[in-house]
């Protein structure tokens, strides 16, 4: 009998240590992900991305001879796409939108990496315009978001006047 209570504990204690084991091995690979460039790979629109959000940020500047518009991603919790539009819009007058604006610029990123920015300018020419810029995206070519930012006041001097 005592035999038979040995074996017994030394099946437990194999199935047991099997099991400890393969849970941890399934928790070591919980962290390692694996990125592959997809850009050659036919049919990619079936890859999926797991990006849970995004903050992305707008700010317009001028230097003298040009007024700019750059987006940054401030940050990008998970592994995602975000597909990116930065605009500028100029106007003689105020105007609270850029849809009722002139189009001067944009430029466009494909995926806008974590603490990257993409800029776009335009000339001053020497005029005194109202500015605002538009930053477009979407993440995981879900739906698209926008954000604008103020509309400016930008001399002929290329200086923002506040």
């Amino acid at each position: 009998m005592e035999k038979k209570i040995k074996v017994v504990t030394a099946n437990l204690l194999l199935i047991i240590l099997l099991l400890v084991l393969s849970v941890s091995l399934a928790i070591s690979n919980v962290g390692i992900v694996a990125n592959a460039d997809t850009a050659d790979v036919e049919g990619n629109q079936d890859i999926e991305t797991y990006g849970l959000m995004a903050k992305l940020t707008i700010n317009v500047g001028a230097n003298g001879e040009e007024v700019w518009a750059t987006a940054r991603n401030d940050f990008t919790l998970g592994n995602s796409i975000i597909e990116v539009y930065v605009e500028l819009y100029s106007s003689s007058t105020y105007k609270d939108s850029y849809r009722d604006m002139v189009f001067e610029s944009s430029e466009h990123i494909d995926d806008l990496n974590i603490y990257k920015t993409i800029t776009t300018t335009a000339p001053i020419n020497g005029e005194e315009r109202y500015w605002r810029g538009r930053l477009h995206y979407r993440m995981d070519k879900k739906d698209w978001v926008s954000k604008e930012t103020p509309t400016y006041l930008v001399d002929a001097n290329g200086q923002i006047v506040e």
